[in-house]
């Protein structure tokens, strides 16, 4: 196997794995890989069998392979095994679903199990995040009213705010302790926001007396899922992050059920802030070790 960086030219080739897959995480999606190409040295593979994925920049591991459709499971992960096992690499996988890990065990294979709950992701009912319906999200409905009441805005779409968006994101960036995670997040802003229909790419942002304070990226990743990217807003405006996660519902949420707000990385604000929402349920990630 001879892995290549991601780029955008390998988005074809994910195209032919991926599609006929209704997955609901954002493990494999390639705007996501993206993204983080550089931060996590994301590499790619691919054979007549099955897309391989190679990520971690100081701790290289696969991720379990995407089979072709119709292609036969077991030669793509004796094939991932042997490659393993010539590159001294432990026969470890990352990322792992429930599903992957019941298709490897239906295999013969002997595996451990571990759970990986920092990047586990959080799985939300769109109409939840629209109504903030029941006591327990109360708090987030009224941060919306407070959002609405003290503040004259309106919302655009991410095509006609182009340039205030990437001057938003660029300042978020200035403000922050521009980590390399944060160098790499705010190169993948540039690139979905100037791309955006490559990306596939839906949007809004909002202004507030004519100056764009926040703005939020999503995908459509199908029938039954839709994709948070990217939500940046100033900090320092009350009830405008809870307004942006509602709106962006609002505009692209139609007959869609689920909306994926992804992990929280073990980060505890971050957790915090994902919890307050309610999710339905996590998508749970798993180490699986071969013995």
């Amino acid at each position: 196997m001879q892995f290549t960086p991601l780029d955008m030219e390998s988005k074809a080739i994910f195209t032919k794995f991926l599609n006929p897959y209704p997955f609901i995480s954002s493990t494999y999606n390639f705007t996501n890989l993206y993204i983080w190409r550089n931060s996590q040295k994301i590499k790619h593979y691919h054979d007549d069998t099955a897309l391989y994925i190679q990520k971690g920049a100081l701790d290289p591991h696969l991720i379990p392979p995407v089979i072709l459709f119709g292609g036969d499971p077991i030669v793509a992960y004796e094939r991932l095994l042997a490659y393993l096992d010539a590159k001294g690499l432990p026969r470890v996988l990352k990322d792992g679903t429930k599903e992957h890990v019941e298709l490897i065990r239906s295999l013969g294979y002997a595996i451990e199990v571990e759970s990986d709950r920092d990047n586990a992701e959080y799985i939300y009912t769109v109409e939840k995040m629209r109504s903030f319906s029941g006591k327990a999200l109360h708090g987030k409905k009224n941060h919306i009213n407070n959002f609405i009441k003290n503040n004259e805005y309106n919302v655009r779409y991410i095509e006609s705010s182009q340039d205030e968006c990437l001057s938003l994101a660029q300042s978020w960036f200035d403000e922050s302790e521009k980590t390399p995670a944060l160098v790499n997040e705010l190169e993948g802003i540039k690139a979905l926001i100037l791309n955006q229909k490559f990306f596939n790419i839906v949007g809004i942002s909002v202004f507030i007396d004519e100056v764009c304070h926040g703005f939020t990226l999503l995908e459509i990743l199908n029938d039954n899922v839709i994709l948070n990217h990217i939500e940046k807003a100033e900090r320092s405006i009350s009830g405008l992050y809870t307004f942006l996660a509602k709106t962006a519902m609002d505009y692209f949420g139609d007959e869609i059920l689920y909306t994926n707000r992804e992990q929280d990385m073990g980060v505890p604000g971050l957790r915090k802030s994902k919890e307050s929402y309610i999710p339905a349920f996590l998508e749970e990630k798993f180490t699986i070790r071969f013995i």
